[in-house]
This record gives C-alpha cells, sequence and structure tokens, in this order.
C-alpha cells in the first residue's frame, strides 16, 4: 500500500475576510476557491508558496467549530492528506491503534486525541480531485 500524500493543512479563524485579505494582499497567496459554506462553517481555499491552505470560520457564535476556536484558539485545524487506497490506510492505521473519529468512504478522520493533538484528514483523490 501506498504512504498517503500531502493534499492540504486546514485552519481555523474567527474571521474569514480578515484571513483572506492577508493571505491574498499581504502574503500574495493564490485565491483557488472562493469563499463557500461547508459543514463547519465558511470557507476559502487559497495556495502559498505551494502549501495548500483550506482557511475555515465558524458560521455562528454556536457551531462546533466557534466552540473549538473557544477552546482551542485559531490557528492550525488538521492536516489532509490523499490515499489511494482509503480502506487501505485506515485499515493500517487501526491495526496499530489509530481511532478513526469518522470514516464515510470518501474522507476519514483520525481523532485529534492522539500524542500529536492534531486531527489527520485522509482523503480519496477520486472523490475530492486536486485543485489545480
Amino acid at each position: 500500500m501506498d504512504e498517503p500524500r500531502f493534499f492540504k493543512i486546514n485552519l481555523r479563524v474567527r474571521d474569514l475576510d480578515a484571513a483572506l485579505a492577508y493571505a491574498r494582499d499581504v502574503l500574495g497567496a493564490e485565491v483557488l476557491r472562493e469563499r463557500s459554506t461547508i459543514d463547519a462553517g465558511e470557507m476559502v481555499l487559497v495556495r502559498y508558496g505551494g502549501l495548500t491552505m483550506e482557511i475555515i470560520a465558524p458560521d455562528g457564535p454556536d457551531s462546533t467549530l466557534a466552540r473549538t476556536i473557544e477552546r482551542r484558539g485559531e490557528g492550525i485545524d488538521s492536516i489532509g492528506l490523499y490515499a489511494d487506497d482509503l480502506g487501505g490506510a485506515v485499515a493500517a492505521l487501526e491495526a496499530k491503534g489509530g481511532r478513526m473519529a469518522s470514516n464515510d468512504g470518501h474522507l476519514a478522520w483520525l481523532h485529534p486525541k492522539n500524542p500529536l493533538s492534531l486531527s489527520i484528514e485522509l482523503v480519496d483523490p477520486g472523490a475530492y480531485p486536486p485543485v489545480v
């Protein structure tokens, strides 16, 4: 089985407009996907220095993401990795003691309660193709 490969980093912020303006206007990041609504709230996708970043902000003060920001702060939320064989990657992680938070067959999340304190998103590249 091939090792998963980097896809993106997910950043949680309180103010999506301010974060996007900074990424675009100060850093010079390329906007790959304009503001859109996702389950967690709203997001934009940018690329800077070869790094793809999904910047996400809550859609209200009572959302799960807003509570996460209050508890853990803004910053790196998770990293996304492409897994050509998602089922095999999940099985290998679970066999080594990894605990999955969710898995719908196209997208699986390694639970953040681990020694890295990091949520890792495993993505089927067929379901979520790269943004070029």
